[in-house]
């Protein structure tokens, strides 16, 4: 099957009125979605004002915002590739969809360039591993990742920088390979579904080897000492007689 090298190239950029406390950036290639799909997670208050560059490649982007007293849910239009913040007090969560994958078995490569208008505290970015991917790299010219796992089980690359300037750009590169061209979903399913050879558990008298000599050979050695002792009794009453 002809190899598929699909490229993405992401530049994003975030300005604001007010130094962002934590913003969190995970990037999650064919997990649920034929693509890669971006997450922001920042927390807001009314006085924030946030506005996020997206790339023309973004299929669609949904806004969710989460509080005490009430749940938020939006698929929000992109205008001028360019995603302002709702005007909503609370956890702020931001899904982009890029464009999607070929949905064929080969190599993908991914590059995104991050970089902000605004300083940000504690700036963390994430890359989770598909599943069975093979060949997995991630990396960067400024940026260290190590390896972690989260409550799920989800296997990912994470970085977690303090204090990280505007200005600063960060540019990501990752590359693997999808033996199977599903989604991370997709091949999970597939194996809970494949029916497995189970294996019977020995009982007691499977693992008792019988040997048949144990049987025969004392019933023959038996009626041949029988045989010989008549014989012998015979003869010694012939001697006597």
């Amino acid at each position: 099957m002809k190899r598929l090298l699909i490229f993405f190239t992401f530049v994003s950029g975030i300005m604001c009125q007010t130094t962002i406390d934590t913003l969190s950036v995970t990037i999650y290639p064919e997990f649920s979605y034929p693509g890669v799909a971006m997450e922001y997670k920042f927390d807001k208050n009314f006085d924030d004002n946030f506005v996020f560059p997206v790339p023309s490649q973004v299929d669609s982007v949904l806004y969710t915002v989460s509080n005490e007293n009430s749940e938020f849910e939006e698929i929000i239009q992109v205008k001028n590739n360019s995603l302002k913040s709702v005007s909503q007090n609370g956890n702020h969560t931001i899904y982009l969809f890029l464009d999607k994958f070929i949905k064929n078995p080969g190599p993908r490569d991914f590059s995104y360039l991050f970089s902000s208008n605004q300083d940000i505290n504690t700036f963390i970015l994430g890359v989770q591993i598909p599943f069975a991917s093979e060949d997995f790299d991630v990396q960067s010219s400024n940026i260290s990742f190590e390896k972690v796992r989260d409550q799920n089980g989800l296997t990912f690359y994470q970085s977690i920088s303090s204090n990280y300037l505007k200005n600063t750009t960060s540019d990501i590169f990752l590359s693997y390979y999808n033996p199977h061209g599903n989604t991370s979903i997709e091949y999970a399913a597939n194996i809970s579904t494949q029916d497995t050879d189970i294996e019977v558990p020995q009982t007691a008298n499977d693992r008792f080897i019988r040997y048949p000599f144990l049987t025969w050979e004392p019933m023959i050695i038996f009626i041949l000492l029988t045989i010989f002792m008549v014989l012998f009794y015979e003869i010694n009453q012939r001697k006597n007689d």
